[in-house]
């Protein structure tokens, strides 16, 4: 028996819809007519999310097979032709990429795949990679999803989520979904081991508003507690569905970094600093302030307009307050170094003092001053002496040390939300995909 990995990625349109992970739906039911089967459950990969040419959520797919030897030709066959009818070669954007690997995964795969999460990779030295493993690869236009495709192929899901993903047919094209929301609440509510489905209001927050096939995504770290809450959400027009394993929301895009002379334009960081000038809004609704790390160096931080509450809750942050913030790397092309937050930890609250004139000691009443250097007076009785300095007080502040993350609208699919349930993962011996309903 052999191994298979299959790889697909860049084949939807931010604009023009198509989704990869349908293209991998309608993969999965194609290879079921060949002797083998999936040796671990699809997977659901995604990459750096601050590439630029990123075609929606920067997402590939694997599927990993044991099967017959001898049956690559009758795969690839069947792989191109897929990737032939559904991706959409008009957008420019859309650059498809399919790797097939006969056998075991390289260690040289592996660090593709966590460099391709952190940084901009040279698509000939991934190239380079691929054929010292022997592996099949066959791009489409620039051929950029070779990048993401043989990344999947390595991807290390050792830190992983579920999304149960149901699907309409890729020739629909309206951006409303008929889902009855009633059921999707109460399918959070059922299996709290599920999380993304509706927001605190009990707006849902899974369905998608672009012209791509994906009805809904039910997100959850327990596989059948993740397909049984999509079981009970109505919907209409369901052609298909895949229970992906995925590495969302596990912040595996995040690299740690000890000081701000390690940012790396594209990045996604982890990092303490300290505060060094008030939060103030700009043009646009953004939040923006500066901070300092320990060696003196200097950076800027946002929260965009989008966030909403997440920048209000920023709004109460003060020069000397120690932060732990995770965030992207803007581009060369800003000037100095901005770094977009994700979420934020407060470590420690500097200590704030206002002055305020005291009480007069004599009858009691309200004090003024008499101009600059000339102290105070009371403005009762007119006394003036001893007793009669500004009396410091010490703030309260409107904020806690904790963590500050936003809304779950505002979340990337690689967020981890402090909210992710920690129950422990059951067993799972159920089909991973289907056609109809699940």
């Amino acid at each position: 028996m052999t191994i298979y990995h299959v790889a697909v990625d860049s084949t939807d349109s931010a604009t023009l819809g198509m989704c990869t992970t349908y293209l991998g739906a309608v993969l999965l039911d194609r290879l079921s007519e060949l002797p083998m089967e999936l040796l671990s459950p699809p997977e659901l990969v995604r990459l750096n999310p601050n590439v630029p040419w990123k075609t929606r959520g920067n997402g590939a797919f694997c599927l990993r097979y044991e099967g017959e030897e001898g049956l690559l030709d009758e795969i690839l066959f069947i792989a191109e032709n897929v990737i032939w009818d559904l991706s959409v070669f008009e957008d420019p954007q859309t650059n498809p990429g399919l790797v097939i690997l006969k056998g075991q995964v390289p260690t040289s795969f592996r660090d593709i795949y966590h460099r391709a999460l952190h940084e901009i990779l040279d698509l000939d030295a991934v190239k380079e990679v691929g054929n010292s493993a022997n592996a099949f690869m066959k791009g489409w236009k620039n051929e950029r999803g070779l990048i993401g495709a043989l990344a999947a192929v390595g991807a290390d899901l050792s830190l992983h989520t579920y999304e149960a993903m149901l699907y309409r047919p890729a020739a629909v094209k309206d951006r409303k979904r008929q889902v009855d929301a009633k059921t999707l609440r109460e399918a959070s509510k059922r299996y709290p081991s599920t999380f993304f489905n509706v927001d605190a209001a009990g707006n849902p927050v899974c369905i998608p508003h672009s012209p791509c096939p994906v009805i809904l995504g039910i997100r959850g770290i327990d596989p059948s507690d993740t397909l049984e809450a999509s079981r009970m959400v109505k919907a209409d027009g369901i052609e298909r569905w895949v229970l992906w394993k995925t590495n969302q929301h596990t912040d595996a895009h995040i690299e740690y970094v000890k000081d701000l002379t390690s940012l790396r334009p594209f990045s996604s960081i982890s990092t303490e600093v300290t505060i060094s000038s008030p939060p103030v809004y700009r043009e646009g609704g953004h939040l923006f302030f500066d901070v300092i790390d320990p060696q003196g160096n200097t950076a800027t931080c946002a929260a965009y307009e989008p966030t909403k509450g997440f920048r209000k809750n920023l709004t109460a942050l003060a020069p000397g307050d120690k932060l732990r913030v995770w965030g992207s790397v803007r581009s060369e092309d800003v000037p100095g170094i901005t770094i977009n937050l994700e979420k934020v930890e407060v470590r420690e609250l500097a200590i704030l003092k206002t002055l305020s004139n005291p009480r007069c000691p004599k009858c009691g009443g309200p004090t003024e001053s008499m101009g600059r250097d000339q102290g105070l007076r009371c403005k009762r009785c007119g006394f003036r002496g001893a007793g009669m300095e500004p009396v410091e007080n010490i703030m309260e502040r409107e904020v806690k040390p904790g963590l500050i993350e936003p809304p779950p609208d505002a979340w990337r699919h690689l967020f981890r939300p402090s909210c992710l349930p920690a129950n422990k993962e059951r067993e799972y011996a159920g089909s991973w995909w289907g056609s109809g309903a699940p």
